[in-house]
């Protein structure tokens, strides 16, 4: 497994992936600040060091599903895997070293993503704001969907021996977890009242107060708060919304994404026959 992970970090230091991974995070730290700086001089709006840092956390999925994709999806195609297992090294290694090497560059990413948020959006519009336990935890959450966004992309890499089909899956998989997090997550926030506007013969238009028939009752919307709790872009969403009022349980939804969605990828790594 050292060997492994060795040989791993080597080929990260190599990688265009990578490099370009970490470029765009850091390109995207310094266009996030300068656009919140514009609004504030043209606005005056009140900007928070902490929101640009967090707000990251919402795109994160799909820049890792990108990256994960270009640098596991030549595993197969260049005869990695094949050379790993001929040499002596067990399939379980070989999957776990890339997991771990894919969620520390990843974690790796958005740390520097926020150092550069934190060193040069402070000058700019001053400390966290919010208290530090609180950012703290916040903070924590988003590392911990990360992992769990690595491990799904993982899972899609190793069980996929196609590069196309990995970048392909990894992107849909990535969009298709935002699009239902905002569904439900949508149906969360909607109002039980809404209000209807009808004309009268006299012309006048009356405003009237009804229920919602789709308002969700307390079962669904269990159902609901479950789903965009699991799924690492529904806590990514809540995450920069500040729309959950028990953010300490988000990283165990998404340790069981980590475990989940290994254990299935090993047993699939396992018995799957490499060409």
């Amino acid at each position: 497994m050292i060997k492994l992970l060795n040989a791993g970090f080597t080929r990260l230091r190599k990688n265009r992936a990578f490099w370009l991974f970490l470029i765009f995070s850091i390109f995207m730290s310094l266009f996030m600040i300068y656009t919140q700086y514009k609004d504030m001089k043209e606005y005056g709006e009140v900007i928070q060091v902490e929101q640009i840092i967090l707000n990251y956390s919402t795109i994160i999925g799909i820049v890792v599903a990108i990256f994960v994709s270009l640098f596991l999806g030549v595993e197969y195609s260049d005869g990695a895997i094949r050379n790993k297992i001929t040499i002596g090294h067990s399939r379980i290694q070989i999957y776990l070293s890339n997991l771990i090497i894919v969620s520390i560059a990843s974690v790796f990413c958005y740390i520097v993503f926020s150092f550069i948020s934190a060193c040069v959006g402070t000058p700019l519009f001053g400390w966290v704001k919010v208290e530090g336990i609180n950012f703290t935890t916040l903070f924590i959450d988003i590392l911990f969907l990360i992992m769990a966004f690595s491990a799904i992309d993982t899972f899609i890499a190793m069980v996929c021996s196609n590069k196309t089909y990995t970048a392909i899956g990894t992107i849909i998989v990535a969009f298709l977890m935002m699009m239902i997090a905002l569904t439900c997550f949508n149906l969360l926030c909607s109002s039980p009242i809404i209000q209807t506007v009808t004309i009268n013969e006299s012309g006048e238009m009356i405003t009237k107060e009804e229920p919602n028939p789709r308002y969700p009752t307390e079962k669904e919307m269990k159902i609901y708060q479950t789903i965009v709790d699991f799924l690492p872009a529904g806590q990514a969403f809540q995450i920069a919304g500040g729309n959950n009022t028990n953010f300490n349980i988000l990283p165990v939804y998404s340790l069981v994404n980590v475990i989940i969605f290994t254990g299935a990828g090993l047993i699939i790594f396992n018995k799957k026959e490499l060409k």
